[in-house]
């Protein structure tokens, strides 16, 4: 058992509550959060952890990453989504064998020396699988599949099913395997039905990235656009598989996180299984649009933060990214913007991925991470945290401290 105590505890409960110079105890679950001396007295067995005038709060929660892209620096054509998407296509493989362990475990290291302890892991080759199975962060690994071509349907769904089989076996509390239908454009309707019926069969989570950009609007919504003419390319006179409404409808009761969704339409999605990964730099760096959040938080769906990977970012530290919300999103005030992205980091991640964390409070599982402390006004407080800090002080996943 620990007793950590700090000036400032940030629950990230639903009502943002915070505690001022109280303690959280906790081994591999929160058990209470008091008074500094009621929880020595209560648990005198307990080793005490003094953080001084820092800030204690739920870990984050990165829910989408691709790790496997981690090599890439200057490979790939930004400003335009479709012409990432073919500099991608001609890039994948080479970028793929240049990301080393060596590589991918930095880029881990990044975003938990962050204060991040979840990672959502989209893997399109499973080269990764055994690097984040040993890695001390948590993993949910989105086994990906796609393919448009009718007449490669069995070739992909045996691939997938050969890594997801390998992904199985490294299966832990901390290493999660899940399913991810790359997206509406790139996969045909036969696969998306075989992965979502087995997400549904096998009580799987599901990812898919979903109306990212305007050449995907237009193309799913009246077969025309730049889409037409890059599909063209690869299959004869090309037509798209499906309306918006009707991709979101293989996926009726299957939890699922919808990558993007810049042009979506949210009444689309159930909000009692369905969930927005928002992903601000990605969306800049390959488009002129941005996720309506202002409307996503006051409609009430639920939404998490993601730092895509460097194929379509130039930093995985996590508080780089909420940074970058902060001066993308202008239609909430400042230190309210702020507290939102701070739950949609933790609290909302965590359900989003039907994990018990996310939040201090009593019998959540114990990832917390330990900011440095500064003054300012307790109303500040989360606005000041994204500003301020570029590293946690502290990591600690299941009760256990990390070793940066």
């Amino acid at each position: 058992m620990k007793i950590l105590k700090a000036k400032w505890i940030l629950t990230c409960d639903e009502k943002f509550k915070i505690h001022r110079d109280k303690a959280v105890v906790f081994d591999e679950k929160i058990e209470e959060i008091l008074k500094p001396n009621e929880a020595r007295e209560k648990y005198p067995e307990a080793e005490f952890i003094d953080c001084g005038s820092d800030i204690a709060m739920p870990a984050f929660i990165n829910t989408h990453t691709h790790l496997e892209f981690s090599a890439n620096r200057t490979h790939l054509i930004y400003g335009d989504f479709v012409k990432w998407v073919a500099s991608i296509v001609n890039a994948r493989e080479e970028l793929s064998k240049q990301a080393l362990e060596t590589i991918i475990e930095k880029e881990i290291l990044t975003m938990m020396k962050s204060g991040v302890a979840t990672i959502g892991e989209i893997s399109s080759f499973g080269t990764e699988a055994q690097i984040c199975a040993k890695s001390p962060a948590r993993f949910v690994f989105f086994n990906e599949i796609l393919g448009a071509d009718k007449n490669t349907i069995d070739a992909n769904i045996d691939k997938f099913s050969e890594r997801f089989t390998r992904s199985a076996e490294l299966v832990s509390d901390l290493f999660i395997p899940a399913v991810s239908v790359h997206a509406p454009y790139s996969t045909h309707p036969e696969i998306t039905k075989f992965a979502t019926d087995f997400a549904r069969d096998n009580e799987l989570l599901m990812s898919s990235h979903f109306m990212e950009s305007n050449h995907e609007r237009d193309w799913l919504k009246h077969g025309k656009g730049a889409f037409k003419e890059w599909l063209g390319a690869f299959l004869p006179n090309p037509k798209p598989f499906y309306s918006p409404k009707s991709y979101i409808e293989y996926f009726k009761g299957v939890r699922t996180l919808f990558t993007h969704c810049v042009f979506a339409d949210f009444k689309l999605f159930d909000k009692k299984l369905h969930s927005i990964t928002h992903c601000a730099v990605s969306n800049r760096l390959l488009g002129r649009d941005r996720l309506k959040l202002t409307s996503v938080i006051k409609n009430g769906y639920l939404f998490s933060i993601g730092t895509d990977g460097l194929s379509s970012n130039i930093s995985l530290n996590f508080l780089d990214e909420l940074r970058a919300n902060l001066f993308v999103h202008d239609g909430l005030e400042l230190s309210k913007l702020a507290r939102e992205l701070l739950l949609g980091a933790t609290n909302r991640a965590a359900k989003s991925l039907d994990l018990n964390l996310g939040e201090l409070s009593s019998g959540k599982i114990a990832d917390i991470a330990v900011f440095k402390g500064f003054e300012c006004d307790e109303s500040q407080l989360a606005l000041q945290l994204i500003l301020q800090s570029k590293n946690a002080k502290s990591l600690y996943i299941k009760g256990k401290k990390c070793n940066f």
